[in-house]
């Protein structure tokens, strides 16, 4: 029994059968149910007892961006409100203006290192770490490029192994508890010569916005990481908007 369980679902159009069906189960095993979906008008958002409504607009292709940074703004939104956090509502005020000032952060150093890789390495640490997997998953989405995203406490272990020139690593940086061991990786890989792109941190190498809090300041991390992507997609004759094979909507069971 999920009695005192509260169970989230979070989907973007809320038609997945494994989602429907996770959010049923949980329902009728006596958990609250929460979904936050773009799609109010989905099967998912018909099984949960409440609905967060993303509100983001239709997403026009393949690879989900808006949503994703609405969803992720929507749990953060939440989870201020059930933890009666004062300072995460502040953050979550002042995103909207960091996301429209994010736009103009220009990440395009990382593209050279693009065209000569063989993989991507994607690090970070805590709540950043979320934004450093879906950073990952577009560069092979979108990039068709072996990407991973990892913590980058994983990445001083079996991982670092298999990084060489032609590996290039994105390393996300808060300022939390895990903002001096992710510096001290940051240093450590600059010194053996591995291609690095920091944002945030002593170590930054690419143009951010002064630090804010470390809930939301990985969700803005998103705007440049998409619009860089985007650019070096495009300029190597790539469709951003429709990779191959797959589809809008990934029915898994």
């Amino acid at each position: 029994m999920l009695r005192d369980a509260l169970f989230i679902v979070i989907s973007q159009s809320g038609r997945s059968p494994d989602l429907v069906a996770a959010t049923r189960s949980a329902r009728v095993s006596g958990a609250r149910t929460i979904a936050i979906v773009n799609a109010t008008s989905s099967p998912v958002a018909d099984e949960a007892e409440f609905v967060v409504p993303i509100e983001a607009g239709q997403e026009h292709s393949v690879a989900a961006t808006k949503t994703v940074i609405g969803s992720m703004a929507a749990s953060a939104g939440l989870v201020a409100e059930l933890a009666q956090d004062r300072a995460l509502r502040s953050a979550l005020d002042r995103l909207p203006e960091r996301l429209h000032r994010a736009l103009a952060l220009d990440w395009s150093e990382i593209s050279d290192d693009l065209v000569k890789a063989s993989a991507v390495f994607v690090a970070a640490r805590g709540l950043a770490l979320g934004s450093a997997r879906e950073i990952a998953l577009k560069l092979s989405e979108i990039m068709r490029l072996p990407s991973i995203g990892l913590s980058a406490a994983e990445l001083q272990h079996g991982p670092r192994a298999a990084l060489s020139s032609r590996t290039p690593v994105v390393m996300m940086r808060v300022m939390d508890e895990t903002a001096a061991t992710v510096d001290a990786l940051a240093e450590e890989l600059l010194e053996q010569k591995i291609a690095l792109h920091v944002c945030g941190g002593p170590h930054g190498s690419l143009p951010w916005l002064v630090e804010d809090d470390p809930a939301t300041d990985p969700i803005t991390m998103l705007v440049p990481a998409y619009r860089m992507i985007e650019q070096a997609a495009c300029a190597r004759g790539l469709d951003p908007d429709r990779p191959p094979r797959l589809s809008k909507v990934t029915e898994t069971f």
